[in-house]
């Protein structure tokens, strides 16, 4: 590149000598570069006379294209310095939903305002999707629990909260908003939000009879009266006036949330700032959310 920049300065300037005033270079700097890029193409790009220099027909082709590959080559420079500084990039994010629609947006609205220049993009996916979109390399972090961690992969602990019974506030178990036995669950069709199995509810429910992956079509079951769920706090803050939530004791069960990443693996400049923002204000978020905030080391 410093040897097609040379050329084209002396094209466009004539002289040798400015050229070399305006690339702040020394004159045989500049006749060496230019006699170093004819010897490499093996074409005379330059006439010199005693009183200019001017393109040959060769050169004079060659120009517009030197100016584009020098462009091109600024433009790529500057792209990656505006990487590295952290003035543009790119973060993707796998996040449980409840993260995504409760944590997050506080979160993003900070990141946004202290670095405009950077595109994010969040998908909503159950624990075990958070994990293996991370694997497949789908996403920079992920925002989710530690159910079957997969030893690849590194967790630090960001917040935790609770399992709670969500119901119809018409359910026989929403007369009551007193702490609930696990137990009393028993008796009542269960509609599984994706917890079965890592909860006291495997020893009680062998296998529910509904299914649903998304908390939008659980919620839009609970309203309809089909039956009862248990989910974590965070979810809990999306239920509205038709569905009501009790706590739910012996024992108390708990979710922890947890920044997820993959190990030995370099996180972008753009990556790194999203995760900083993330872990200076989660605590103030989590708070204000009634969640604990968990902290640990990675």
């Amino acid at each position: 590149m410093r040897h097609l920049r040379a050329f084209v300065v002396v094209a466009q300037q004539g002289s040798f000598k400015l050229a070399a005033r305006e690339l702040s270079r020394t004159q045989p700097a500049i006749t060496l570069a230019v006699q170093q890029l004819e010897e490499n193409i093996g074409l005379k790009l330059l006439e010199r006379t005693t009183r200019r220099v001017t393109p040959t027909f060769e050169g004079e082709r060659f120009i517009p294209i030197a100016e584009r590959l020098i462009r091109d080559f600024d433009t790529a420079i500057s792209d990656l310095n505006g990487t590295a500084e952290r003035r543009s990039g790119h973060v993707s994010i796998a996040a449980l939903p409840s993260v995504a629609s409760q944590l997050l947006p506080g979160i993003v609205k900070i990141f946004s305002e202290q670095y405009p220049g950077i595109s994010l993009q969040v998908i909503d996916d159950n624990s075990r999707g958070v994990q293996r979109k991370l694997m497949r390399n789908e996403v920079d972090f992920g925002i989710g629990s530690r159910r079957r961690a997969n030893p690849d992969l590194s967790f630090k602990s960001l917040a935790e909260d609770r399992i709670e019974l969500i119901c119809h506030k018409d359910h026989e178990l929403a007369r009551d908003n007193s702490p609930l036995s696990w137990k009393d669950l028993g008796k009542y069709r269960f509609l599984d939000s994706g917890l079965h199995g890592v909860l006291p509810l495997e020893e009680i429910i062998d296998s529910p009879q509904f299914k649903f992956s998304t908390t939008t079509t659980l919620f839009a079951m609970i309203k309809a009266n089909i039956g009862i769920t248990v989910l974590p706090t965070l979810a809990a803050h999306q239920i509205d006036e038709q569905l009501v939530s009790r706590p739910l004791i012996n024992p108390v069960s708990r979710r922890e949330i947890c920044l997820i990443t993959r190990k030995e693996w370099s996180l972008s400049p753009a990556s790194e700032a999203m995760i900083e923002v993330l872990l200076e204000n989660v605590s103030g978020i989590v708070s204000a959310l009634g969640l604990k905030h968990v902290k640990s080391k990675l």
